[in-house]
């Protein structure tokens, strides 16, 4: 668990702490990329999709960073959501 820093004034605070969400995103061109969003913990995908920044943080499934130019993504679909329960016949 990472500890909060006290900060007096005019320190600026660090990064904040990053949560890694797996998806498939489909850009133009048809091109698919598979792997992990980088976003930070106190903030979900669509804020992060549809804030100012130009890109978007991404780790491919090998591990490499890219920066994924927001106006170029078409879809972007969530692999690590938790899967709906059956109903019981």
């Amino acid at each position: 668990m990472v500890q909060p820093i006290a900060l007096t004034e005019g320190q600026l605070a660090g990064p904040a702490p990053k949560a890694r969400r797996a998806v498939r995103i489909h850009v133009t061109g048809g091109i698919v990329l598979e792997g992990n969003m980088v976003v930070p913990q106190t903030r979900g995908i669509s804020e992060v999709l549809n804030d100012r920044h130009q890109f978007l943080e991404f780790e491919s499934a090998s591990g490499h960073k890219l920066y994924v130019s927001k106006p170029m993504i078409q879809t972007v679909q969530m692999l690590d959501l938790p899967k709906p329960a059956k109903a019981a016949h």
